[in-house]
């Protein structure tokens, strides 16, 4: 055992300078995190520390933030890149800690003798130690793993296609510095160990057989030149790059590395994204990595090109406390929540800040008076959309007289709104007002169940009413049960058809089955292509898009999902009717116009291609 009687050099007090600074920030940063809980979150926090819990997050922490499996499953490249340079080099830090403590014979030490264990103890002959797979060998593997992973890193700056991206987030100049740092850090490492171990004869298949050949390089013939005069400089510079990154990592994208992992656990307590809790939601703004995944689901991506307004940059926005108008450049979809690989709260953190900035503001959309009278099983909610295609109205109404339903038309003068677009529009004080006076209304109808042809008032009747005996379906699943259940009959049809799947009934509400099975009853061929959800362009998420960017989205959509030449395309929602419908060169139709017109024994001749062409022209023209 090499015994090391002076294991420090100056050039090692820039790292520790970093380091320390670095821990000295999110240390204040854990404590202000944890300040700013509700008491609430507070409570979860104290009960769940010593529960199975903790272990289920360390679990998460170590899938997620080391091996990124979730990464892997949107592009193995792309997973790989990112599990390389993140467990490459926690390894490192691991490896070089257990050698210096086998090695030193001290636990307890100053980090930097890990840190730079390589430049103190030169490590075992070359190439004796190629073939044993001893600490040499091993920190060896995992400095190949990270630059491997370095080497992805720098094609995805260049050519982002290759991993499985078509765009790439935009950096900010901190951002550049610190990615500049972290490209330097592991080449310079890989330098300064080889020199290290070409000056001293030693090293494992990487650095020793480098060094071998750095060597060889300067001195062809014997005690020519010699690798030692380089050996300090490169030291020098490697600690020189850690301190760069480690003062810019605060203010840059990669100050995930240490909150991600904080925020792993206190969601796995149970805190989520709230008004109560504003140090939850800095922690979530700090954990966002800008990984880019976001950007391709964004339809606006396409449609508004150029433009910053996916959620990677408006977490940025409000991290760097930027007053901006991006938070209004979104369709609420979800697309984006769904693949974010850190599970940020992306549509709360968006809601919340459109609260903020329309604290104030009054509400003009009332809700409909209470209803006196009989009262029957079934009462029926259109809602605002609905009522701006009259057609499906007319649609519910026969089916729930074909299947003999005790049902009662709560808003038939489309006065009545269930409060989502305020809440979308940040105004949660007049979404609340309303809520209140149609939860009164509805528990007291008497009715058993709540139907709405609207995935938008379905969703919000599910998250935000508290309504205690009180069943609420959109009409997709309630007209699929009248069909289970045989109360009205339907005769498939020969035309083909694709589903367009609604973002607050299916990715929102997680209504996914029930359609599609519907869909299997009413066609024959479905040619509904295998994609995520696309939203239509018309989201009251973003009262801010013009026309032109809403048809761009609605375009790109339409083009998706008509690729497989359908007839016509069904949708479960009048907005997305509404949206598609003008720039639709087929028919676009609501399931509850689909199954009205194919009510066995009912009054309307079954469709056929040109049928349907004709009447959707005469409706464009309209």
């Amino acid at each position: 055992m090499q015994k090391l009687f002076h294991p420090f050099d100056p050039f090692v007090l820039l790292f520790t300078i970093g380091f320390s600074f670095v821990g000295i920030f999110f240390l204040y940063k854990l404590i202000r995190w944890i300040e700013r809980l509700s008491d609430k979150d507070t409570e979860l926090l104290n009960n769940s520390i010593f529960t199975v819990k903790t272990w289920q997050a360390l679990k998460e922490v170590i899938w997620e933030s080391l091996l990124h499996r979730k990464i892997f499953g949107i592009n193995k490249r792309l997973g790989y890149m990112h599990m390389s340079l993140a467990f490459g080099w926690f390894m490192l830090i691991l490896i070089g800690n257990v050698e210096s403590i086998y090695y030193s014979g001290r636990f307890f030490k100053p980090i930097y003798i890990s840190v730079f264990w390589r430049f103190f103890d030169p490590g075992p002959s070359f190439p004796q130690a190629v073939y044993q797979p001893g600490f040499a060998f091993w920190m060896d593997f995992f400095l190949l793993l990270v630059l491997s992973g370095l080497a992805l890193a720098i094609i995805k700056r260049f050519r982002s296609v290759w991993l499985g991206l078509k765009q790439t987030t935009r950096q900010r100049p901190v951002d550049r510095l610190a990615l500049t740092a972290l490209w330097l850090i592991f080449p310079i490492r890989l330098l300064a160990e080889s020199a290290t171990c070409g000056a001293n004869g030693t090293g494992s298949f990487l650095t020793g057989t480098l060094g071998h050949l750095m060597s060889s390089a300067l001195s062809p013939e014997p005690s020519f030149l010699s690798l030692e005069p380089f050996v300090l400089p490169l030291w020098w510079a490697y600690s020189s790059v850690l301190l760069l990154f480690f003062v810019t990592l605060p203010f840059t994208r990669y100050a995930h590395i240490p909150s991600e992992a904080v925020l792993i656990f206190l969601r796995k307590y149970g805190i989520r994204v709230s008004r109560e809790s504003p140090g939850y939601t800095d922690l979530s703004t700090y954990s966002c990595s800008s990984c880019g995944v976001c950007i391709d689901p964004c339809q606006l991506s396409d449609a508004l090109p150029g433009r910053q307004v996916q959620s990677n940059y408006f977490v940025k926005s409000i991290r760097h406390h930027e007053h901006t108008d991006i938070q209004w450049d979104c369709m609420q979809c979800s697309r984006c929540e769904k693949v974010c690989p850190v599970g940020l709260e992306l549509m709360t953190m968006r809601q919340l800040s459109r609260t903020d900035m329309a604290m104030g503001s009054k509400s003009t959309i009332i809700g409909h008076p209470g209803r006196n009278g009989q009262a029957h099983r079934i009462l029926y909610f259109a809602g605002c959309m609905t009522h701006l295609t009259p057609s499906i109205i007319r649609s519910m109404s026969q089916i729930f007289d074909q299947a003999g339903s005790s049902w009662q038309f709560y808003d038939p003068d489309g006065l009545a709104c269930c409060g989502r677009p305020l809440k979308l529009a940040g105004q949660s004080e007049g979404a609340n007002r309303i809520k209140e006076q149609l939860q009164a209304d509805f528990l007291a109808s008497g009715a058993e169940l709540l139907v709405t042809s609207c995935p938008i008032c379905y969703r919000m009747f599910n998250e935000d009413y508290i309504l205690p005996g009180m069943k609420v379906l959109h009409h997709t699943q309630y007209i699929l049960e009248l069909i289970e259940w045989k109360r009205i009959r339907v005769d498939q049809n020969k035309l083909t058809a694709a589903y367009h799947e609604p973002c607050e009934l299916g990715r929102g509400s997680g209504v996914i089955s029930e359609p599609r099975e519907l869909m299997s009853k009413l066609y024959q061929k479905d040619t509904t292509p295998d994609i995520e959800g696309l939203c239509c362009g018309g989201s009251l998420g973003a009262p801010g898009l013009d026309l032109v960017t809403r048809r761009a989205v609605a375009r790109g959509a339409l083009g998706e999902l008509t690729s497989g030449k359908p007839d016509v395309l069904i949708t479960a929602c009048p907005l997305c009717k509404k949206t598609f419908g003008p720039v639709s060169e087929i028919p676009v139709m609501d399931f509850a116009e689909a199954v009205a017109r194919s009510l066995t024994g009912g009054s309307v001749l079954p469709e056929t291609s040109k049928s349907l062409k004709t009447r959707h022209k005469q409706q464009v023209a309209v």
